[in-house]
């Protein structure tokens, strides 16, 4: 099965698991490593390329299909105000005389308000909630911190409120049931694999202690502790407010556990048919297409190295995920093996794009925008699309990141900045390959 992460060696981190732990550089490395046998390499203009690299790329929002009342994100960005007035900030040295505490309680501070603001800026409503249960984090880390420096936290009520949580948590869990409308299974599936996905979250941070009885406690030690006590926290109210408003929103819910496990077995079929014809997981770049050249240190032979080790293969990492949220991913594998297929044919015919100068990268990263663009428009189900397209969306900021720390403003080898560049070329391939995912997802949970 291609679920499977028992690979001998462990599993793989793709570049989706890099790109959401941080950075293409994870993979990428310093880019692709120059061939010295190579006569004139391609020398693109480092500030050129950045300035191209810097432009706005399209906005797609994460699907969220559920009505999220006022009150909740209200209360959510009040508490994390309310916790950072909690301390008397900046802290002065005669309230605290440590002069690395005060720098790091501030350094939370500035963290949590950085993403109030990017809360108040943002209109994805998913993204919202999350910078705010975000914020809420660092917040609660000032604000325990100048507890225990007051003497008004111990480490005893800090365990006490973890497992507080843990427990909320488990109830949560207990009661959670796969609802949704039989005419409208995406909807259904969408709104629970968030809730999972937020739940799983809540779980994370707040098995976070499990060292608290060994590590010395501080001031500091207290803050981070009760920090995570709060991202848990608000990671479970974001799920539990989603859930029941979706609840809320049904007029006759019925159970979809067996129409989601039915789909996703006949997803994973279709996965692993796909997948039948594909070269080895170990294959070197020169076999994975027929009549390819040298494409050794180009933009289009990182871009399908790239896309051929993020395939399906046995031991491939597969984030953990419930039910609907398997589903989710199986929209994402297919597109992702669509992608592969897209790029080795146009290699193979010849038909690629080359990359020669600074304008075949602007050419390429419009080419991937006009992608993620129609693919939305061409989607037969736009909700069922965005779960793809958003993050495909989020990877130009990464790109631009990526190119600007590489490249800087002088002159620099094509060689050196290949695999940055290639996202654009993977992002398009990735997108144009959305819509024929989505029909297969539609057509296993037969809501085509």
């Amino acid at each position: 099965m291609t679920d499977d992460d028992s690979a001998p060696n462990g599993p793989r981190v793709t570049r989706r698991g890099a790109l959401a732990l941080g950075g293409a550089t994870l993979l990428a490395g310093c880019g692709a490593l120059p061939n010295p046998l190579k006569p004139d390499p391609v020398e693109l203009d480092g500030a050129a390329l950045g300035r191209v690299a810097d432009r706005g790329g399209p906005t797609v929002d994460h699907p969220l299909p559920v009505a999220v009342a006022d009150p909740h994100v209200a209360d959510s960005r009040e508490r994390a105000h309310a916790m950072l007035d909690a301390a008397p900030l900046p802290l002065s040295a005669d309230e605290l005389p440590n002069g690395a505490m005060r720098e790091e309680i501030a350094e939370h501070a500035e963290h949590a308000r950085e993403h109030l603001a990017e809360a108040v800026r943002e209109t994805d409503t998913r993204e919202r909630l999350e910078l705010l249960a975000h914020a809420r984090g660092p917040a609660r880390a000032v604000e325990a911190a100048w507890a225990a420096v007051e003497d008004d936290l111990t480490a005893a009520d800090v365990r006490s409120a973890r497992a507080s949580v843990r427990e909320d948590i488990g109830e949560f869990r207990d009661g959670q049931e796969l609802v949704g409308d039989p005419e409208d299974p995406v909807r259904a599936a969408i709104v629970h694999a968030i809730v999972g996905e937020w739940v799983r979250e809540a779980e994370r941070h707040a098995s976070d202690g499990a060292s608290d009885d060994r590590a010395p406690v501080t001031p500091l030690v207290l803050g981070e502790r009760a920090s995570e006590v709060e991202q848990a926290r608000a990671a479970l109210g974001n799920a539990r407010h989603v859930d029941e408003q979706f609840a809320a929103s049904l007029s006759d819910p019925r159970s979809l556990e067996s129409t989601f496990a039915g789909a996703r077995d006949s997803l994973a079929d279709t996965v692993d048919s796909r997948m039948a014809d594909k070269p080895a997981e170990d294959a070197d770049l020169p076999d994975l297409v027929d009549g390819g050249g040298d494409l050794e240190g180009t933009v289009a032979g990182s871009a399908l190295r790239q896309l051929h080790s993020d395939l399906p293969y046995e031991g491939q990492f597969v984030p953990e995920t419930d039910l609907p949220g398997q589903l989710l991913r199986q929209v994402e594998t297919l597109a992702g093996i669509g992608a592969f297929e897209t790029l080795r044919d146009r290699i193979a015919a010849d038909e690629h794009r080359t990359v020669e100068s600074v304008d075949d990268v602007s050419e390429l990263r419009d080419a991937a925008v006009t992608a993620v663009e129609d693919a939305l428009a061409d989607s037969a189900d736009e909700r069922l699309a965005r779960t793809e397209l958003a993050s495909l969306a989020g990877w130009f900021d990464y790109a631009a990141r990526d190119i600007d720390r590489s490249a800087g403003d002088d002159p620099i080898e094509l060689e050196w900045v290949a695999d940055e560049i290639a996202l654009y070329l993977e992002i398009e391939v990735i997108a144009g390959a959305v819509p024929a995912a989505v029909d297969e997802a539609l057509a296993a949970l037969d809501a085509a």
